[in-house]
């Protein structure tokens, strides 16, 4: 299979356009259509293992074709979901979920001291 068959692949399972595949990444939708169509036949190791962090792909199936297609489970589908929609925030919505998940840490120590 090749690097664009895999991409190809990646876009299929996951129901999602070139477009928007770029855009989750950050690479532009031209770049993603040379890979898909395998005029680029290289992937850098920095867009492979995010495509693993954000679609949960492992990195060195993407890159190669070889090993396990699914990386290790180190992100769940709700984690991987709500990352996809950070990634499309704007950074002001950033900072306040920021501050969310800064404060439920203080309440974490604060009952864990209690305890």
């Amino acid at each position: 299979m090749t690097l664009g068959e895999r991409i190809k692949t990646i876009l299929s399972e996951r129901n999602i356009k070139q477009v928007e595949f770029a855009e989750t990444l950050g690479v532009s939708a031209n770049y993603i259509n040379l890979l898909a169509n395998g005029k680029k036949l290289n992937i850098s190791d920095t867009l492979a293992k995010l495509i693993e962090e954000t679609y949960g792909y492992s990195s060195q199936w993407v890159i190669t074709g070889a090993g396990k297609k699914e990386a290790s489970p180190s992100f769940s589908a709700a984690k991987v979901e709500f990352l996809k929609k950070v990634q499309k925030m704007p950074d002001d919505e950033i900072t306040a979920l920021l501050a969310f998940a800064n404060s439920l840490e203080s309440v974490k120590r604060t009952f864990i001291s209690e305890i």
